[in-house]
């Protein structure tokens, strides 16, 4: 039907045409931006994450901005150290010519001096955007100076969105060669620290297992620590690390730290001490208070019992009473003791040796007191069990079984040395044991390591070639000398010559000093070069998660945008058709 009031055909049209426009707008936004997420409407998910990886982008070209003004420092100190350090090999050189017999000393002296003041001028334009490091001032009316200059190395964002911004830390107190402050510093009190010998994953108890430890068995770290008048011991086994590991046969040094300082927070000690781990990736105590006064010592503890075994951390594992000889085997599954099926070991107490054969006739004699299934796979449960009744029939063995962590282990009940468990038999591997002998370990005393804080104090503010390093004999007036003021030309006879040697000493010393000091600058050198290269691959990794999210597939869309150009034509004359529709029927009233 037709209608002179309503045009459906111009209706439908009109809005076609509005669905391929917006499309078409849409479309040409995309390729003239080149993205297909510009704005938050396009896609508030991906416009979201898309803006913040650029504003952390952002800050990275800013810490990258950091790294290079730190390297540029950090170089122009470094090529200034090896400068001076040339001239102090040049010095030491022409002082060795100096003790020859018949060398005129005051022309030595001569080219010494041209040295010094070379050496001086080398260190005092050292300069990098207005940093010196090699010639400072120390003084305490001095506010810009810094004994420790840091570089932001990077930045991270946790949680709860709080930036946190990683340092390289340079400490100028220790590489500077001149110091305008000639009076004493102060320096802070210390905590007291004790270490263990080694990395925490180079010791007994987690080399073994790849950087993890195992304490789903007998396993245990007991430690005493005493500070000042207050003493708590800390027993960490399976018990303690239930809720912070999650595979007791795995745990790592991370859960392993975490569940240590949750012992000490939980003792009278807390908030007085804390675990963690230094440079070296060694195991460390460190107190809360500071100074001379503040004395810790730290000892391995007995275990919390009998069937406990000791396990190194850097401590030891010498207790102050006797051991059990203890044996944990390996992963157990289970065993199938149907038909003819049997597993033989031999376990011997020092004394009396059980041969023992488990077969069906073991498991039926479990009774109601079997938890396997059947005997096709017997658990190490039943196994335990079975063994037991073994060691403790007739003539009894010291030695008794137990299962927990998928292990199977056997404790005698003796101690000291003469505690023995030795294995052997057919089927003693399958069982998860080696064939071998292992004894206790007797009684002994524990020492402790002890360690304390320093009080606050002073310490020389000059640096490595201005400070005092001898005293002129008294035949030359005495008084002292540093390697920026050395004068040789009056050093003459059997003093002069003691003295010379001194001096040769001392600028020998210096060498080692200013080597020490480039050492260091080239650690923070490469250090910096490293943490550069990582944020800049780090900003291209940035930018392409963000074209993942944002960015237009421009040979998709120019495709598309033709497309809609054309329905675009096409709508509007099917539009014009439907508009027209009505003068056909007008034309009936002609």
């Amino acid at each position: 039907m037709t209608s002179l009031l309503t045009n459906n055909s111009a209706m439908t049209a009109l809005t076609t045409l509005k669905s391929i426009n917006t499309q078409l707008d849409a479309t040409s936004n995309r390729v003239s931006t080149g993205q297909r997420v510009s704005n938050a409407a396009d896609n508030a998910a991906y416009w979201s994450i898309a803006t913040t990886v650029r504003t952390d982008n952002a800050s990275l070209s800013a810490v990258k901005d950091s790294l290079g003004l730190g390297s540029s420092a950090v170089d122009t100190a470094y090529n200034g150290l090896n400068s001076v350090l040339s001239d102090l090999q040049n010095m030491r050189a022409k002082l060795q010519t100096a003790l020859q017999p018949g060398v005129d000393r005051s022309k030595v002296q001569t080219e010494i001096a041209a040295l010094q003041s070379k050496m001086k001028a080398t260190a005092d334009s050292s300069n990098s955007s207005g940093q010196n490091w090699l010639s400072v001032n120390s003084s305490t009316s001095n506010s810009a100076y810094q004994a420790t200059q840091k570089v932001v190395a990077g930045f991270s964002r946790d949680s709860a969105g709080t930036i946190n911004f990683s340092m390289i830390n340079v400490n100028v107190q220790s590489i500077k060669l001149y110091d305008t402050n000639s009076t004493s510093v102060t320096t802070a009190a210390t905590n007291a620290k004790i270490a263990g010998t080694t990395s925490l994953t180079g010791t007994g108890a987690f080399s073994a297992g790849a950087g993890t430890a195992d304490f789903s068995g007998p396993n245990e770290v007991s430690m005493t620590f005493t500070l000042g008048a207050t003493s708590t011991t800390v027993n960490l086994n399976a018990a303690a690390l239930k809720s912070a590991a999650k595979d007791l046969t795995k745990v790592t040094t991370d859960e392993f730290l975490s569940a240590l300082n949750n012992q000490i927070a939980a003792s009278s000690l807390s908030g007085k001490i804390s675990a963690g781990l230094d440079d070296a990736g060694r195991l460390t105590f460190t107190t809360t208070d500071t100074g001379a006064s503040t004395s810790l010592d730290v000892k391995v503890a007995n275990p919390s019992a009998t069937n406990k075994k000791l396990i190194d951390v850097g401590f030891g594992t010498t207790a102050g009473v006797a051991t059990s000889a203890i044996v944990t085997g390996g992963q157990f599954t289970t065993f199938d003791l149907s038909g003819s099926n049997s597993k033989t070991i031999s376990i011997n107490d020092g004394t009396t040796t059980k041969n023992i054969t488990l077969n069906a006739a073991s498991f039926t004699a479990l009774g109601a007191a079997a938890t396997s299934a059947n005997n096709t796979a017997v658990n190490g449960a039943d196994i335990a069990a079975m063994l037991n009744t073994t060691l403790s029939a007739a003539t009894a063995s010291k030695v008794s079984a137990s299962f927990a962590g998928g292990r199977l282990t056997l404790t005698s009940s003796d101690t000291g040395v003469a505690s023995t468990v030795t294995i052997a038999g057919a089927d003693a591997a399958g069982y998860g044991f080696a064939a071998a002998t292992t004894n206790g370990l007797a009684a002994s005393t524990v020492v402790a390591r002890t360690a304390s804080g320093t009080n606050a104090g002073t310490t020389q503010a000059q640096g490595i070639l201005d400070t005092n390093v001898g005293t002129y004999n008294a035949q030359f007036g005495g008084g002292s000398y540093s390697i920026t003021d050395i004068d040789i030309s009056k050093l003459v006879g059997t003093n002069g010559d003691a003295d010379l040697s001194a001096v040769i000493t001392a600028v020998d010393k210096a060498i080692s000093k200013v080597t020490d000091a480039g050492t260091k600058l080239g650690a923070s050198k490469t250090q910096i070069d490293g943490q550069k290269s990582f944020v800049d691959t780090l900003m291209k990794a940035n930018d392409r998660t963000i074209g993942i999210l944002v960015d237009a597939d421009i040979e998709e869309e120019s495709t598309k945008l033709k497309a809609l150009q054309t329905q675009q034509q096409l709508a509007v004359q099917a539009l014009s058709i439907a508009n027209s529709a009505s003068q056909t029927v007008l034309s009936l009233f002609r």
